[in-house]
């Protein structure tokens, strides 16, 4: 059985798994799938992630 949400990455804010695939954002980020739940919050997590 499918989780019914998923954690943004970043902001950890949760999205439905049910709703639309345009209504999240995935990025892959060293070889590896991330969901986010928008644009900016990807952009962030990967700023965190170099300065790492």
């Amino acid at each position: 059985m499918n989780p019914k949400f998923v954690q943004c990455e970043f902001c950890k804010t949760e999205i439905p798994t049910g709703s639309c695939k345009l209504a999240t954002y995935k990025t892959e980020i060293d070889g590896k799938e991330y969901i986010f739940c928008c644009v900016q919050c990807a952009q962030r997590y990967k700023q965190k992630k170099k300065r790492k």
